[in-house]
């Protein structure tokens, strides 16, 4: 019989969790931007603004699973200096 190899999942570094952490936030930050000048060119009436800020809120949904996920994967890190890499 043929063994089959299970390969783990790869983890993130924790730069790796910095770095995504950092451009995330600089997504979020711009989208943040882009709905609130949406708003005021167009009118909250046309809900471009309330568009961009649903695309918001999965984004932060993303961050916290991603941040989850870096508590799971570095049991002994500090929840002080963890909360730094998404927030």
């Amino acid at each position: 019989m043929k063994e089959i190899e299970i390969k783990k999942k790869h983890m993130m570094t924790l730069d790796e969790h910095r770095k995504m952490g950092k451009e995330l936030q600089d997504v979020r930050n711009m989208l943040v931007e882009i709905g609130v000048e949406l708003d005021q060119r167009c009118g909250k009436s046309k809900g471009l603004g309330s568009k961009v800020a649903r695309i918001t809120k999965l984004m932060d949904e993303l961050r916290s699973k991603l941040e989850d996920k870096l508590f799971e994967e570095y049991p002994d890190l500090e929840t002080e200096d963890g909360c730094k890499y998404y927030y």
